[in-house]
């Protein structure tokens, strides 16, 4: 399953007949010879967005370039579908109720959601890609980080809207997860009233400065006396109590009685037609380019034929998973 939130960088993103969009053809083309079955969920639309890292997109994509990807999606035979919020709450729910086996995203913060098991690409000079694979369980047992460490790493590593930068590196956070602070704050989060937990927060807040400032163990390797005046003087609203609900309760076709976006997925192979007129239209390719191009998809045509996929998702989710029947 691919979360397409970012996956070119859409701040050189175009009007659909540029550059990305001749990228994204030639991705899906490679998908479709693939022995997968992929399906796609975009952001909505006006969904805010999680600023993560140093460099972060703080915008969706534009509208126009999004529409030509679930055109492309559509001719390809995809399946597809735009969640209520983020991408990847959505796509995180599909795979705990056992829908998908894995999740392709550029963020791990999948796991937050419930994501089990995250496929990241990595571009090499060579122009090839590597993967790399990130699971619920490895992370728990060889790292030994739970889900409020996660949690921990996940608001001091996301940018500020207003100071336009990140608390610290993953690796400050991650050596301060040491001293339990993300334990405490998920307890917390998860079982006292507002008042309570705001009172919990204002005293929590403080510990994490004062240990910032003195690591009295030695699990930071450093003093970061910087830092907790960040903290101290310009986070006043330091955990966010938007992102911790966004972690926390997150929105997905799911929430509030809501029913599965997709009832059944099968199969379905590229419709070529489609394809060229797409390639003649939204691209602009001459007649000979479409024909080159459209060699690969006749081999992805002939693995969608036999690789055939039935799947029929009951509309009451029970708490397992066992909700799918699947005939392959």
């Amino acid at each position: 399953m691919h979360s397409v939130l970012n996956v070119f960088s859409w701040r050189r993103a175009g009007t659909g007949q540029s550059h990305e969009m001749q990228a994204i053809f030639c991705r899906l083309s490679a998908i479709s010879r693939m022995l997968l079955h992929p399906y796609f969920i975009f952001d909505r639309p006006d969904c805010p967005q999680v600023r993560r890292g140093p460099d972060p997109i703080s915008s969706g994509a534009p509208l126009l370039l999004v529409q030509r990807f679930q055109e492309l999606l559509t001719a390809f035979g995809f399946g597809w579908h735009v969640a209520p919020c983020e991408a990847e709450a959505e796509l995180a729910y599909f795979q705990s109720c056992g829908l998908v086996d894995a999740v392709v995203t550029p963020y791990n913060d999948a796991l937050l959601y419930g994501a089990r098991c995250i496929i990241r690409s990595v571009a090499r000079s060579d122009e090839c890609e590597d993967i790399e694979l990130y699971t619920s369980d490895a992370i728990e047992n060889l790292a030994s980080l739970e889900w409020g460490d996660l949690l921990l790493i996940a608001l001091m590593s996301s940018a500020d809207n207003d100071v336009d930068r990140c608390l610290c590196s993953t690796d400050i956070a991650c050596r301060l997860t040491r001293y339990g602070f993300g334990r405490t704050l998920f307890r917390a989060a998860i079982t006292l009233q507002f008042v309570e937990f705001m009172e919990f927060v204002a005293k929590w807040r403080d510990d994490v400065c004062e240990v910032l400032k003195t690591d009295p163990h030695l699990f930071l390797g450093r003093r970061h006396r910087d830092l907790a005046c960040v903290i101290k003087e310009e986070r006043v609203e330091f955990p966010d109590p938007a992102i911790l609900a966004m972690y926390l309760l997150p929105l997905t076709s799911w929430s509030n009685g809501g029913h599965p976006p997709v009832t059944v997925v099968t199969s379905r192979q590229p419709d070529l037609m489609s394809l060229a007129m797409f390639c003649s239209q939204r691209l602009r390719w001459p007649p000979d380019t479409v024909h080159s191009r459209l060699m690969d998809t006749w081999a992805g045509t002939a693995v969608r034929a036999l690789l055939q996929v039935s799947l029929v998702i009951v509309l009451s989710m029970p708490a397992q998973p066992d909700c799918l029947l699947s005939c392959i």
